[in-house]
């Protein structure tokens, strides 16, 4: 028989639900007699869990990054927020294509002939999220901001804001393919059911102006080959993180452009705080039955701790 090997799975009570990392274990040990499947809550020591799983060679996933649960050995995915500049930096090196883009300091002058006639500003703290501190920007209105200037609570306080291309899509649109070890577990695709006017705007942009809302946009899971091609260059280019959440533009002329990739890895869309309006927006009872997400985890699961468990 094949050496017994040890994979834990590290859910976060908040972030996960247990049962979906217990349907994964499941699956796990049904296709794989020679790996001991280990759950253990990301907010306790396991102290009983870290010993067992320690005498044989480990595997370790945990959607976000280890807390009061420290495995003693092992392979490590997991969550590793950064920021979103080191992140674009990442992902450039990698190959993978992201829109033009740079950090916003005091001597930033931004060229239209570079960057076109708008701007995406955006804070570049790995914890900013949903859309806090984004504005659509004309180009030569880009001005540098001292972070004390900016309101309380805003992220530019804490981090650097960095400037990005706007890339013209046709449509205010945004697809995230989630991703693990490169493969699709789920997708969730929004798309403006108005065509972008951004030459008509009189003053500042608003968020409808840029970003689909509701109502008057549209939400379908997503099937294109290209896009799931092009989501996995990005765990090629960042290949220490399993979980991914790939947000990813389609430009008017098809091409495709990589936002960021979430690898803090608050993106377990099964069963987080946006799970429910995820089931009804896209009209569904179980988000992980789309890719077959959770038998898809177990597979790819096996495949790493077979091959890297240490």
């Amino acid at each position: 028989m094949s050496q017994i090997l040890s994979l834990i799975l590290v859910y976060t009570e908040g972030w996960q639900d247990i049962a979906d990392f217990q349907r994964i274990k499941v699956y796990v040990e049904e296709m794989a007699p020679d790996i001991n499947v280990f759950l253990a809550s990301n907010l306790s020591r396991n102290s009983y869990t870290r010993k067992i799983a320690a005498r044989k060679p480990t595997l370790v996933f945990s959607p976000i990054k280890l807390l009061s649960f420290q495995p003693i050995r092992g392979r490590f995915y997991v969550g590793q927020p950064c920021s979103k500049l080191e992140e674009m930096k990442a992902l450039v090196a990698g190959g993978v294509r992201v829109p033009k883009f740079e950090e916003i300091t005091p001597d930033t002058v931004l060229s239209e002939h570079d960057y076109g006639r708008y701007v995406v500003v955006k804070p570049s703290h790995p914890l900013a999220s949903w859309g806090a501190g984004i504005e659509l920007v004309r180009t030569n209105e880009v001005k540098y901001r001292s972070p004390s200037t900016y309101p309380v609570g805003h992220p530019g306080r804490l981090a650097p804001m960095f400037a990005q291309k706007f890339i013209d899509c046709g449509r205010a649109m945004t697809c995230r393919v989630l991703t693990f070890f490169g493969k699709p577990i789920f997708t969730y695709c929004r798309e403006s059911t108005r065509e972008l006017q951004l030459e008509k705007k009189q003053g500042a942009f608003e968020i409808r102006d840029f970003m689909p809302t509701a109502p008057n946009s549209v939400a379908y899971v997503a099937r294109a080959t290209d896009l799931f091609a092009f989501a996995e260059t990005a765990f090629r280019a960042v290949p220490h993180v399993a979980l991914q959440g790939c947000d990813i533009l389609r430009a008017r002329d098809g091409e495709l452009y990589m936002l960021e990739i979430n690898p803090g890895g608050g993106t377990w869309m099964f069963s987080n705080v946006n799970a429910h309006g995820y089931k009804q927006r896209l009209n569904v009872n179980d988000l992980q039955d789309e890719f077959d997400a959770f038998r898809t985890c177990a597979k790819l699961l096996i495949e790493r701790t077979r091959a890297e468990a240490t």
